[in-house]
């Protein structure tokens, strides 16, 4: 009897996501995310007494939150192709012979480089959730929701207006305190947050598959 192979599981299985909408995330069960992308800082190029003052700082931004946030940090091989391709276009229209051979021997040092050495680049992110409360809808909601699913799919989004209200709140007393810490802050629309979930779920394959033309599309997972 010829043994059956199990099939590897989808990766949709393993995304909690369900649908993306007006530059948020929102869940299998409802719950909703927005993502705020945070710059970095010099910590370490800072003095004693200034990296006590972040420290302190930042100890105070979380204990004031009543709400709980993630953070993110995400390592990728830095992509230089579209700024090497760019340089070689100056090249060719350059009219000085001088800065043209200086252009072309510093794409040369940068095709090696890139080349001999992984340069990483370090991505920071802030995760801001809403968990609304709903009822369950039973064996009546269903019976309901058959019967008249227009009404159904207004108060769906009735529900999702509100809701999202309830998180830009968050957002935005989130991103001001990270502001205070003198960190740019800039929340991630629906373009964006496909990028992350795809470069998320597939590492080996995000540095040559580029995501385009999708930032007026919203899309569900």
């Amino acid at each position: 009897m010829a043994r059956t192979t199990p099939k590897s599981a989808s990766t949709l299985t393993f995304v909690e996501v369900s649908e993306i909408r007006e530059d948020t995330m929102i869940l299998r069960e409802g719950q909703m995310r927005s993502v705020l992308a945070i710059s970095a800082a010099n910590f370490a190029l800072k003095s004693q007494s200034e990296q006590d003052v972040i420290i302190s700082t930042f100890q105070g931004l979380l204990n004031s939150l009543d709400y709980p946030i993630q953070i993110l940090v995400q390592s990728r091989k830095l992509d230089l192709t579209q700024y090497i391709n760019t340089l070689k276009e100056k090249e060719v229209s350059q009219e000085n012979d001088l800065l043209r051979v200086q252009m072309m021997e510093y794409i040369e040092y940068l095709e090696h480089m890139v080349d001999a050495v992984n340069i990483m680049s370090k991505n920071f992110f802030v995760i801001v959730g809403y968990e609304p409360v709903s009822l369950k809808e039973g064996l009546f909601g269903s019976f309901f929701r058959a019967l008249n699913p227009t009404r159904v799919i207004r108060q769906k989004q009735e529900e999702f207006v509100k809701n999202r209200q309830v998180l830009m709140q968050r957002v935005e007393q989130t991103a001001s305190k990270f502001d205070s810490l003198g960190l740019k802050v800039n929340m991630l629309n629906t373009e964006q947050l496909i990028v992350l979930l795809y470069n998320s779920y597939n590492p080996d394959v995000a540095e040559s598959i580029r995501l385009r033309d999708v930032a007026s599309i919203d899309v569900a997972i």
